[in-house]
Formats: structure tokens, sequence, C-alpha cells
């Protein structure tokens, strides 16, 4: 094997080889092939962690609610909860209300969304979203916190007065309603991940929520944070025997489920037309290995008189098609790697991704172990069936014909 891959490099990088025809611009196809291929499946895998991360971190990994009405009594509601599945870590109760945000003349619809402030670190992860002020939902009743794209669309800054609008039923009439409005203070400007919660999310105390909307001490549902975030369809599929028709029980996976098909297609036909760049590359270096395999009748020829047989002779041009792939592919490797950096550099600079078309405006490319194995596997495939039939017919070669032609 030492023998057959010494000769395979000396006959690939020999100066007819590197300087003459197209094996080098085919070899270049090759490394941007597989760069190509690097970098597509880091931003598709990047996208689903980026936004299975936005998931979990304002939403927990469940969400328990009620349909139809408001939960009243927290205490059992929780304790049964956590006695049919003990496979929860901790439990934190939620309300909403759509309500319209003013702001010096601005108005625009919001979902206010009210949180037990004491429990919101154990279940959400939240603050390291922040990206102006501080959340001060624990106690505050006047603090709010609000998402980038609502801040900047209607110019609100941290500090700042806004007022929270909703209706409310008569208790007279049902089909009329009244006006509610109460004052609050931006203490948080945050980036939640999504664009439609950046521009529509508004978070509170769950307090100040049910004052405002007149509720009492009920409440929409529960934000639930496992033990391992894995196991949430488990989970939600046993809540929703357990608990009945009359409760919802979403994961962090239902609550965007359509986007996450819709990526596994979309990475698998990513994959197979990038991949064609490849396999042109490839069978360029075949069309190139024909031709400097004709003009090696003598060497081969010589090769043989030493005693290299067929088996020998194909091995050496397969070698050719091994050391073709390796290369190739850890140079694509490293050119992807460091397209995902450049991707990564325009788009903090220049918000490449539109949140309205994404769901998110920024993604973190992430190169899995999985991806980066099928890619190789995948590369030396095809090399090593682009040299085979350049090496079958090298093979082939009688040794007066080679000696004749050479």
């Amino acid at each position: 094997m030492r023998l057959n891959f010494w000769i395979a490099y000396r006959l690939l990088f020999s100066r007819q080889i590197l300087f003459g025809g197209s094996a080098p611009l085919a070899f270049f196809g090759l490394i941007l092939g597989v760069a190509a291929l690097v970098a597509s499946m880091a931003v598709m895998s990047g996208y689903v962690e980026t936004l299975k991360t936005a998931m979990t971190d304002v939403t927990g990994d469940l969400q328990i609610v009620r349909r139809g009405k408001l939960v009243e009594d927290w205490s059992v509601f929780s304790n049964k909860i956590k006695q049919q599945e003990p496979r929860i870590d901790s439990m934190m109760r939620f309300a909403n209300a759509e309500a319209v945000l003013a702001h010096k003349g601005q108005v625009s619809g919001v979902l206010f969304q009210g949180v037990e402030g004491s429990s919101l670190q154990k279940i959400l992860n939240i603050d390291k979203r922040v990206k102006r002020g501080k959340i001060h939902a624990a106690a505050d009743r006047i603090s709010i916190s609000i998402g980038t794209g609502l801040a900047k669309k209607n110019n609100i800054s941290v500090g700042e007065k806004i007022y929270l609008v909703v209706p409310l039923a008569t208790p007279f009439d049902s089909s009329a309603f009244k006006r509610q409005a109460k004052e609050f203070t931006v203490t948080a400007i945050v980036d939640f991940g999504k664009n439609d919660w950046n521009e529509r999310l508004v978070i509170g105390n769950l307090k100040a929520l049910q004052l405002l909307t007149e509720i009492g001490d009920r409440y929409t549902g529960a934000f639930v944070k496992l033990k391992d975030r894995d196991t949430a369809n488990d989970v939600a599929s046993n809540l929703i025997e357990q608990l009945g028709p009359g409760f919802s029980v979403m994961t962090w996976y239902d609550v965007n489920r359509n986007v996450f098909e819709a990526v596994v297609i979309e990475r698998a036909v990513i994959f197979f037309v990038v991949l064609l760049i490849v396999i042109v590359a490839a069978f360029n270096i075949s069309s190139t290995l024909y031709v400097f395999i004709r003009q090696k009748y003598a060497d081969i020829a010589i090769l043989k008189t030493l005693g290299l047989g067929q088996q020998k002779i194909r091995m050496i041009f397969l070698s050719q098609g091994i050391i073709v792939g390796t290369m190739g592919t850890i140079f694509g490797v490293i050119l992807g790697y460091a397209l995902c950096f450049a991707f990564m550099y325009l788009q903090d600079r220049y918000s490449l991704i539109s949140g309205s078309v994404y769901k998110i405006d920024k993604i973190y490319t992430e190169v899995s172990l999985a991806d980066l194995t099928i890619i190789c596997i995948a590369t030396q495939l095809i090399c090593l069936l682009a040299v085979y039939f350049p090496a079958q017919k090298g093979s082939n070669l009688e040794v007066i014909e080679g000696l004749k032609n050479g």
C-alpha cells in the first residue's frame, strides 16, 4: 500500500498535472464544493438550533394551557401536574392578554404576558437576551420588558413611560367594552430570538396583568422546565393523556412545527443540490486522468514489466482518488469554516437575515460532527467513483501497446 500511494502521489503531483490541463481548476472546484456543503449545512443546523434555543428561552420546554377558560387554584394544579410527570423540574404560571401599546401618539397591538418574577430565572433564560436595561418582573408591578423590534418601531428607550390598554366587557352588556389602561415603565429591551416576538411581545409581572385585566388570581397556564429538554415530546404525550381534552400541551417543537418540518426538507434539498458541485468537480478530475493515463502509457508499461499486475496498477490510480478526495475534503472543510465566520461577520454588520421571512433575524452557525462525517464519506465515494474508470483503463493496458504508443 505504501508503494501504491507513493507512486500515485508522484504521478498526481507531477509538473504535467499541476501546471497543465484543467486538473488544478477541477481540484479547486472540488474544494469549493466541499466548502459550500460545510457552510450550507452549518447554516441550516445553526438555524434549527437558534430557533430551538429561542423557543426554550422564552416559552420553556413545555406550555400547559387550559382550553376555553382560565385556571384558578395554582397549588392544586401544579401538584397534580408534578405527580403525573416526575420528569418535570419546575413550573411557573403565566397569563396572556391582547393589548394596545401607546407611546407619544403611536399605537401598536401587543401581546402582554404576565409572569411570576420569583420563578422567572428558574424556568426561562430571558435575562441573557436583554440588550439594554434590566428585567424587574420579580416584584415591581409597573416595570415591563419589550422586544427590540417593538422598541425600534415606536422609538422607545429604557426608562420611558408607555401605556397598555386592554378592552374589558361591561358587566351589564357582554357585547359592549370599556377601556382599561395603565402606565408602565420600560426597564429592559430584549431580543426574544423570534421576529414575531420582538415586534409584539411585552413581559411584565403577573399581578400587574391580573389587575389590568381584572381576572383576579386566575391565569392562562404554566411554563414548564424539564430535567432533560430532549424528553419534551414524551412528557407532552403523557400529560395530554392524563389531563384530557380540557388542556393543551405544547413543546418547543410544536410552537413552530411547520418551520422545523420545512427545515428537514430544505436541508436534504440543499445538500443534494450543492453536492452537484462536488460531483462535477470530481468528474472533471476523471476526464483529466483519462488524458493523463493516455500520456503515461509508457510509464504504465514499464511498471507492468517490473512485475506490477492489473490490480496493482488499478490501486495506484484509485489511490489518486483517495488522495484527491482527502485533500479536497481537508481544504474544503477549512474553507467552509472560513465561510461560516465570514457569514457571521456579514450578518452582524449588514443584517443579511430577514426576520419577517425566516422568523429569526440572526443565525448562529453550527457545524455538527454528523454533517462533517456525511460530507467526508460522500466526497470520498464520489472521487473513488470518478477515478475508477480511468484506473480500469490504465490497468487493462497491454505492455506492447503501452511501449508502442508511449
